[in-house]
């Protein structure tokens, strides 16, 4: 395997605009579908570590019953675009060739999972919520959030260099490059986890009605929560093959972005502000039909969802606004572990179900550890979750 490629190579080689605008764009319209139609928020960070925090909520709480929906319809998206649209989907012709991409270590991936997943619960957000989400409705504190996440995931993809003492331990050698791509065993789980996610929304679809004597405001909020599920199906595939036209699943285009050293080489690629370009374009739109939230006059702003009966339907937006020490100590953290590992929550979950091993079996069970531990943290000090 060759060690590097020639340094001489432009920056046109691996930028690419057209497809991250247009992936981009995609998960900004998922983030989109989610407010203007069930009225929530885009946060895959947040709604992943609900499983592990609450999971007899998610399971039997109707009002949540639309995130296992979502996962359910993101799973099988994922399996059916990589085993039948584009099989060549996650394949990265950079990884192993550049001295740019590193090849994450076993410690790497357990590493850099627990800090996304503490440092994203202490800071209640990632690049989903923080990033599409928080700075389309102009929030000061998603803002806040973006630079420290950026700048320390920019410090540790270009700071982990071989002069680096943690390099040994967080990198591995160009040869295991064989080791991290998935196998019959990873992709058998992968496809039994989207089984599994696929069966628990049943429930949603076709579990029992509501007792005989209901009011009519309970009536309003079980219909509610049934007309969440179809919104969210489509938000979660237009997510799923978002991140697969933008190439945010694979590691060249992380990286190539945060190690800075590329600007030197000429090898830096700048994809990935094209796909959270795009993507805080389209979500910026939709803040423009939110009633509070939209910046410019607009009489047709809705104080409603779209699914959702006017009884009591509502956003349910973010609307703190305090910058603290939590926030910008989780999401340095949160940076931090996205410049160790190059993963952050929604690639991760697309490479799980893909059935790549080292996320699946080493970043996802640090990323639980990391939200549990952070929630406690947050409790000892009397914050909410």
């Amino acid at each position: 395997i060759k060690h590097r490629i020639p340094s001489i190579m432009s920056l046109s080689n691996y930028f690419t605009p057209i497809s991250g605008l247009l992936g981009g764009s995609l998960i900004g319209l998922s983030a989109a579908t989610l407010l203007l139609f069930n009225g929530d928020i885009l946060g895959a960070s947040g709604m992943m570590s609900s499983f592990v925090l609450t999971p007899r909520k998610i399971l039997t709480d109707p009002t949540q019953q639309w995130k296992l929906a979502f996962l359910a319809a993101f799973s099988l998206t994922t399996r059916v675009y990589v085993t039948m649209v584009d099989v060549d989907a996650l394949k990265d012709e950079r990884l192993g060739y550049s001295e740019g991409i590193p090849i994450v270590s076993p410690l790497g991936f357990i590493l850099g999972g627990f800090f996304v997943g503490f440092g994203s619960k202490l800071g209640n957000g990632c690049t989903t919520g923080h990033g599409i989400c928080g700075l389309a409705r102009r929030s000061t504190r998603s803002l806040t959030a973006v630079l420290a996440f950026m700048a320390a995931g920019i410090f540790a993809a270009t700071g982990c260099s071989p002069t680096c003492p943690f390099h040994p331990y967080l990198r591995d050698s160009y040869e295991s490059v064989g080791k991290h791509l998935p196998t019959e065993f990873t992709i058998g789980i992968g496809t039994v986890l989207a089984s599994l996610a696929a069966g628990a929304v049943l429930p949603g679809f076709f579990g029992r009605g509501l007792h005989e004597n209901a009011t009519a405001m309970e009536k309003d909020e079980y219909d509610n929560n049934k007309r969440k599920i179809v919104p969210a199906i489509f938000s979660a595939a237009f997510f799923s093959v978002g991140l697969a036209i933008s190439q945010m699943t694979i590691s060249s285009k992380i990286y190539g972005f945060l190690n800075v050293n590329g600007l030197r080489d000429g090898t830096w690629d700048p994809t990935l502000a094209c796909v959270m370009g795009g993507g805080l374009v389209v979500s910026f739109v939709s803040y423009q039909w939110v009633k509070g939230f939209n910046a410019f006059k607009n009489p047709k702003a809705l104080d409603c969802p779209l699914s959702q009966k006017s009884t009591v339907g509502r956003f349910n937006v973010p609307t703190n606004k305090v910058i603290d020490t939590s926030l910008i100590l989780g999401e340095a953290m949160f940076g931090l572990g996205w410049g160790i590992a190059g993963l952050c929550p929604g690639p991760a979950i697309f490479l799980a179900f893909a059935g790549y091993p080292n996320v699946l079996l080493k970043w996802w069970p640090s990323f639980f550890v990391g939200s549990l531990l952070a929630d406690k943290v947050k409790s000892l000090f009397g914050q909410d979750s």
